[in-house]
């Protein structure tokens, strides 16, 4: 049904040829099974750029989405699955065949009845425990969303910015948590099924991506000459064999019943597409504890929320016993600025980079500042200290904007200075909208201020963020007039502000009818823009979607000026219906580097509307 290499094929009228094709195919089928309505299905991918062909990576949220689209467009008689290993696959397998069924039976808003459906004729265990397990599947279902397994690598997700990576982890991990305290609850003749379709994948899943923390903290603490990152090196070397000693369990159940099932290799991927022959994962790397640092850099490190230091190993080189970082250094001992607005605290880590125990005190002149802990001991083969910071903002003097300096002295001599940017800004009463913090606003598409709107729906559990999406409501005209608005309040006046739009990964499915989307800030003037980049001809794909389908977004970037603070209105049009806005990012110049962006900012609401 294509061309050589997957390419377009090589025929006068590609149509006539696939009709062809499929009547031969039902044909067979026919022959072959006594009915032409038995479909050969696929939810798992070979090919660039790179293959996903181990756990059930597939978010039902963005199948439905796209079935829909296929649905509504005319494509009502046979729909045509990939499987490959069925296996891993009968959850989003039942899902799309309960859909063939009645494409209409299922809602986006109703993705838990199906997993709640799904558990009941599968396991028959009673309402109480159905619902919990379809909770689990829907958690899942969401994770799996951000980003496919063998996407991830150790650099994926952000060790220091907006606590990413950490997130992320603990998600999984909850959910792991909860996977095992239910099957404490499963029958025992029950346990095999519940382990295969709940808890192997969840299990599976939190292993790898802990694997994944633990490599880039190991690689990150390294750098900075921690003693800990032997730690990490190990936990990432326990975690590997786990994920084997959990692929053993699996093909050991009922006397090896599913015996090579899931044997399909998922770490080591090269620059290739094709799946590595077996496991393998590289670049941990050893300090050498027996060994003390030069003297000039101290016995005790510090890394700040929000940077990994300047020099390999250097936190605070250049200081003696009495003088703190100076120079260019100081950026590797100041922390991301604390705000009213922003997150509810920050903070940086002590860490050990010698061979002897430590002891350290933080002391601080500002009484509003909470410093938590303010002392302790850390030892060569302990852990790391996290030093959280908070600030009572009711105490902090009004439009104070300046830099703290909180003094680190150790029992061997270390003394070093940390910076603390505050800067205590306030919003007018009457003012409503998303305010900026950090030198940026983010804001989840779901939350625009003008609801209800008729041409516009929220789909719950699609993509990247907590919320879900927007999209068009089926039927809508192209021609509509109906706008999303969000508003947003800054700080920061410049005339070279980013506007940056993240929609669900699509791909123009009609020549004469592309994806676009208008947006209008303030009284500027109406900008049309297209979602996917145009290609040479048909069957190519478009520039950048390699980076993009892995990462599961279309990023789109405009230009914008802001050099008037204050309040600020953003309105967006969605001119198609296979076009969801996931969320909108407005950065002043502050927006760090990581995959899913900064979490939505506060919301202030006006006294007066």
């Amino acid at each position: 049904m294509r061309g050589h290499g997957d390419r377009a094929m090589d025929a006068e009228d590609p149509s006539a040829v696939l009709k062809d094709v499929l009547s031969t195919q039902r044909s067979i089928i026919k022959n072959t099974y006594g009915e032409e309505d038995a479909i050969y299905y696929h939810l798992e991918y070979v090919g660039v750029p790179r293959s996903y062909k181990w756990l059930n990576s597939n978010s039902c949220a963005k199948v439905w989405q796209q079935l829909e689209q296929t649905y509504n467009r005319g494509a009502n008689d046979i729909w045509i699955f990939n499987v490959g290993d069925l296996k891993p696959m009968e959850v989003p397998l039942t899902f799309v065949l309960t859909l063939a069924w009645d494409a209409r039976s299922l809602q986006m808003n109703q993705l838990q009845e199906f997993f709640y459906t799904f558990v009941e004729h599968t396991f028959h265990l009673g309402s109480a425990v159905s619902q919990q397990c379809s909770e689990l599947l829907l958690k899942y279902d969401r994770l799996v969303a951000l980003r496919k397994h063998e996407h991830i690598e150790p650099e994926t997700f952000s060790l220091i910015h907006y606590g990413e990576a950490e997130d992320i982890l603990r998600r999984w991990e909850e959910l792991l948590s909860q996977a095992e305290e239910l099957e404490k609850s499963i029958p025992a003749p029950m346990m095999p099924a519940y382990f295969q379709l709940i808890l192997h994948p969840i299990k599976a899943s939190c292993i790898y991506v802990a694997l994944r923390v633990a490599q880039a903290k190991n690689q990150l603490f390294a750098v900075q000459r921690r003693n800990s990152a032997n730690t990490w090196a190990y936990e990432a070397l326990r975690l590997f064999e786990e994920d084997f000693n959990l692929s053993e369990e699996y093909h050991s159940l009922l006397n090896g019943k599913w015996n090579h099932i899931m044997r399909q290799p998922h770490y080591g991927y090269t620059q290739t597409w094709h799946a590595p022959s077996r496991d393998m994962i590289s670049g941990l790397s050893f300090v050498q504890n027996r060994q003390d640092s030069n003297p000039v850099v101290g016995w005790i490190g510090v890394a700040v929320d929000g940077h990994p230091g300047i020099r390999p190993g250097l936190t605070n080189e250049e200081s003696d016993r009495t003088h703190p970082s100076r120079r260019d250094l100081v950026a590797g001992v100041t922390l991301p600025p604390m705000e009213p607005y922003g997150p509810k605290s920050r903070y940086f880590e002590i860490y050990c980079r010698g061979t002897k125990s430590v002891s350290w005190t933080l002391t601080s002149t500002h009484r509003w500042l909470t410093l938590s802990p303010s002392s302790g001991t850390i030892q060569p083969k302990g852990g790391d200290e996290r030093v959280k910071i908070t600030v009572d903002w009711e105490r902090v003097p009004s439009q104070l904007d300046d830099i703290l300096l909180v003094d680190l002295r150790s029992s061997l001599g270390d003394y070093e200075q940390i910076h603390i940017p505050v800067s205590n800004r306030t919003v007018s009463a009457d003012a409503t909208g998303f305010v900026e913090a950090d030198g940026h606003v983010s804001i989840y598409a779901t939350s625009f201020i003008n609801s209800p709107l008729s041409a516009y729906r929220i789909l719950p559990f699609i993509g990247r963020t907590p919320t879900g999406g927007v999209a068009l409501t089926a039927g809508t005209p192209v021609s509509h007039s109906e706008y999303l608005q969000y508003p947003f309040i800054t700080f920061t006046p410049t005339a070279a502000a980013t506007l940056i739009l993240e929609f669900t990964l699509t791909l123009d499915t009609d020549t004469n009818l592309p994806i676009t989307y208008d947006i209008q800030l303030d009284d500027g003037a109406l900008a049309s823009h297209r979602l996917v980049p145009q290609v040479e001809k048909p069957g190519k794909l478009p520039d950048g979607w390699q980076e993009s389908v892995m990462d599961n977004i279309w990023t789109r970037r405009h230009s914008v000026d802001l050099s008037l603070p204050g309040l600020h209105k953003l309105r967006v049009r969605l001119q198609t219906e296979n076009c969801v806005l996931e969320k909108i990012v407005v950065d002043l110049g502050g927006v760090r580097d990581s995959y899913l962006g900064p979490p939505e900012s506060f919301f202030h609401q006006g006294k007066y509307r």
